[in-house]
């Protein structure tokens, strides 16, 4: 037999064998069910465990972990920490037995929860205010005045994100003062500390936030005002 035909003998057995190899290929990765009389998936017999449960993000807590800012970091950032923040509060939360502090109690998991929901809406509001912070001019020179129109705009932006900062701030107080009814002291330290100062007025981002938007309004007067030196 010659190479050629030895060649087109082998193409003819790959042809004829490979319905029956594909077929059975992944009869290993089976298991047979006496039971249902019939094969069922290998991953039918994986542990919940395994098929990243707990891996993939489903609560609250999971979300609220994967949120990180770093030491310099950018509008970007900023907003994909908002966007995490933002889902964790759609979620469920863990199990009580899963919860980031230990409780045990209702009223303790009761309080957990308000303080989280609290502390959550806090990061969103800070990061707004951050964001902003990037388009609000701190001091208007009088070099300044020829780029008043582009001021004028990027304040603007700051002024929008300020505002929008203002309902997390609501909903951050509001779950303070509910956490606060409960008179229990959760593992929740400096959480615990900040519920403490918003309920007795040493933090009022309210008043930080409206100081902002007023000197936004006086530093738009001052470019209204002033006309650029030629």
């Amino acid at each position: 037999m010659n190479k050629k035909n030895f060649l087109q003998l082998i193409l003819i057995l790959l042809f004829v064998l490979s319905p029956v190899m594909l077929s059975s290929e992944d009869y290993q990765y089976q298991y047979f069910n006496s039971e249902k009389d019939k094969y069922v998936p290998f991953s039918d017999y994986i542990p919940k465990v395994r098929l990243h449960y707990m891996t993939v993000p489903h609560y609250l807590e999971d979300f609220y972990l994967l949120y990180g800012m770093k030491q310099y970091y950018n509008e970007n950032t900023l907003r994909k920490n908002i966007d995490r923040l933002e889902t964790a509060l759609n979620c469920k939360f863990r199990h009580p037995s899963e919860a980031l502090v230990k409780v045990d109690s209702n009223e303790e998991y009761l309080k957990y929860r308000k303080l989280m929901f609290m502390h959550i809406n806090i990061l969103i509001m800070r990061n707004y205010m951050t964001i902003a912070s990037k388009y609000d001019k701190q001091k208007i020179y009088f070099y300044n005045m020829e780029f008043a129109k582009e001021i004028k705009e990027s304040l603007e932006t700051a002024e929008k994100l300020y505002k929008e900062a203002i309902p997390y701030w609501e909903k951050a107080r509001k779950y303070a003062e509910e956490a606060s009814r409960v008179k229990i002291t959760t593992d929740l330290g400096f959480i615990e500390s900040e519920r403490f100062s918003i309920v007795n007025g040493d933090l009022s981002y309210g008043k930080i936030i409206d100081d902002h938007l007023k000197r936004i309004s006086t530093k738009r007067q001052k470019l209204s005002a002033v006309t650029p030196a030629r």
